[in-house]
């Protein structure tokens, strides 16, 4: 008994700081006022799930969601916690949640790969249940300009990702492949960091960015703060120089997805490069935009920086179209995110 009392005071406690972070990591992920409370109907399970998870019911997207936590010991396999889920699935009129403290990268592709939605505080929320529901939301909040990253952090964040010689780390090392200053590169480095995207780890005189989560992971905990790459667009008649541009818009959307491409066919290039084509070429605008037969976007980045194919980047794409009110689309980009190893 003189053990048994601590002990389970000490899970109390472990069972409050846990939902603390997990209700201000929910609230900080989808910018929704949202508070926890305990499940009052545990008494309907089967004892060795009471005993095994500790539950937090909430309402998001004015959908009644529980997270089953477990908080001490082994967790199981994944197999294991989906079909521990099916079981309280059929109490709970809701969505039926996943929760722990820490989780391997492993685990985590597996619930994903089953469709288990789960949380784990300050590392990642997996509901998709709510996909539709909480893309709404976030179309609905769209970041200030001082939200969104800069070009430069932009380019840099994507540059990895895309598997483009990730072993380059530090400012120096990246300017040459990124076409910018390593000052500018090492400010850059300063702004991924201050928004929990990386961090920086210094090795003699050089800085060394690492990265917090996986690809598809990164992408997503970002998602808020990406920067649609495109300054202008300009429209023509058919322009052969300009047809020589990397594919961009719906016309690269299309490319790497099963939506239907656009009459009107869209290129890119940057804005150094676009002032040099206008130099020398003859670019004559036409007056309205469906007199148009190709249109120019001019980027804030170089997308050839980015790209080595016909075709823009997909995660560019991505940053473009995550949020477009049109459903086809939205649902076209969300796809290019599977294409992350």
């Amino acid at each position: 008994m003189l053990v048994y009392v601590p002990m389970l005071e000490d899970c109390h406690k472990n069972a409050e700081e846990f939902s603390s972070e997990l209700e201000a990591y929910l609230a900080r992920v989808l910018h929704q006022s949202l508070r926890l409370s305990s499940w009052p109907d545990t008494g309907q399970l089967p004892a060795f799930l009471t005993r095994r998870y500790t539950y937090y019911s909430t309402t998001i997207s004015r959908r009644p969601c529980l997270f089953m936590a477990h908080l001490n010991g082994q967790s199981g396999t994944p197999a294991e916690i989906a079909k521990h889920i099916a079981q309280v699935q059929g109490i709970f009129d809701g969505i039926v949640a996943y929760a722990a403290p820490q989780m391997i990268s492993h685990q985590r592709t597996r619930l994903i790969a089953q469709g288990v939605a789960f949380a784990v505080p300050g590392n990642q929320l997996y509901l998709p249940q709510l996909a539709t529901d909480l893309r709404e939301h976030y179309r609905a909040r769209r970041p200030s300009s001082d939200d969104r990253l800069s070009p430069v952090a932009q380019v840099v964040l994507f540059f990895p990702v895309l598997g483009r010689n990730p072993a380059l780390t530090t400012p120096s090392a990246l300017s040459d492949a990124l076409s910018y200053s390593a000052m500018s590169i090492g400010r850059a480095f300063d702004e991924l960091v201050s928004l929990g995207l990386a961090r920086v780890k210094k090795q003699g005189r050089e800085k060394h960015i690492e990265f917090n989560y996986v690809p598809q992971e990164l992408i997503e905990a970002a998602r808020p703060y990406l920067r649609a790459p495109v300054r202008m667009t300009h429209y023509f008649e058919w322009n052969a120089t300009a047809a020589t541009l990397k594919l961009a818009g719906e016309t690269a959307l299309a490319e790497f997805t099963g939506l239907a491409p656009p009459f009107l066919q869209v290129h890119a290039t940057g804005q150094h490069h676009w002032k040099t084509l206008r130099a020398g070429e003859e670019f004559e605008a036409v007056q309205h935009k469906e007199d148009a037969a190709i249109a120019v976007e001019v980027w804030h980045y170089d997308p050839a920086i980015l790209s080595e194919t016909r075709a823009v980047d997909v995660l560019s794409l991505y940053a473009q179209y995550w949020n477009h009110p049109d459903e086809r689309v939205a649902d076209a980009a969300a796809g290019l995110l599977k294409r992350l190893h």
